[in-house]
């Protein structure tokens, strides 16, 4: 490990107060699943999600690595799109000492980049949010099975999570050929056919107030600077849910819930099945050219 020891200081301050879920508590967390988590963040910029006094007070994001992070977490100069504004040093881990470092500044959620550190502008992989406009989880199941099938019928990988809050995310991988703009215009087009699909259960109204009832499909996130929650993910909500990749017949299944999975129960999970993404970086999808065409 690159580091001797990762301390964390005051480890039994509750950050999850009602569930008595403790910084030390995350920390163990984050060390135990880091070899799951790890390859999937692994070279890319990290936006920490910190609750100095736990999830019953305001927390704040920290894109930039503060100056007190110690050398052993590196830092990923991006550039922003701003010519006015310095470019972001953002935290980058690939060990599971990082994860724990983030642990011990309070950071409960981690927030992984659509691009790696060797190719910033071209993103390796598309996200689709599929977000309720109210509680029927059984919607965005519906939702998310239709547009597993028409991936499926276009020859297009997808892998699933749930979000540890109210969605889903399906995750498609590709070669970092392309740049975002081109990315995310490709992913509008697939969102569209979703809806043309799905139409009296989907909506791209960005407007929550006019979405109605219908589930949102949100490829707006395929942008330069944008993240999402890493696999594995601890949220800040209570009971500490976690976000979980999922098998695509797990769709299907009526008891799936966004929020079933916690830092408690997720391991019991992971001891039962195969890894659901353990294909995710060895099935890129060809060229957005071909698939176009």
């Amino acid at each position: 490990m690159k580091a001797k020891e990762v301390e964390i200081t005051h480890p039994d301050k509750l950050l999850f107060p009602d569930a008595g879920i403790s910084k030390q508590d995350l920390a163990d967390y984050y060390e135990r699943i880091a070899d799951r988590l790890l390859p999937h963040i692994e070279g890319r910029p990290l936006t920490l999600r910190c609750f100095p006094n736990g999830i019953e007070e305001d927390g704040f994001f920290n894109k930039n690595a503060p100056d007190h992070f110690p050398d052993f977490i590196e830092r990923i100069t991006v550039p922003t799109r701003d010519r006015d504004k310095e470019p972001a040093q953002m935290s980058s881990a690939d060990e599971a000492a990082d994860l724990v470092y983030f642990a011990g500044q309070n950071a409960i959620e981690i927030h992984a980049a659509l691009s790696r550190v060797e190719n910033l502008d071209t993103p390796d992989q598309i996200i689709f949010d599929l977000d309720p406009s109210d509680d029927d989880f059984s919607k965005v199941r519906r939702v998310a099975c239709c547009f597993d099938d028409l991936l499926a019928s276009l020859d297009i990988p997808v892998f699933w999570k749930t979000t540890g809050s109210r969605g889903l995310h399906g995750h498609v991988p590709l070669r970092p050929e392309n740049d975002f703009e081109t990315v995310r215009a490709w992913a509008k087009q697939l969102a569209e056919r979703l809806q043309d699909e799905a139409p009296g259960l989907t909506t791209m109204e960005q407007r929550k107030d006019k979405r109605g009832d219908k589930v949102f499909i949100d490829y707006l996130r395929n942008a330069y600077g944008q993240t999402s929650i890493v696999p594995y993910g601890v949220r800040a909500l209570e009971g500490a849910t976690v976000s979980v990749p999922i098998h695509e017949d797990e769709l299907e299944d009526s008891s799936l819930r966004p929020d079933r999975y916690t830092i408690k129960n997720v391991f019991q999970r992971l001891g039962q099945i195969e890894d659901p993404w353990k294909s995710f970086h060895r099935r890129r999808l060809k060229s957005l050219a071909e698939i176009s065409n």
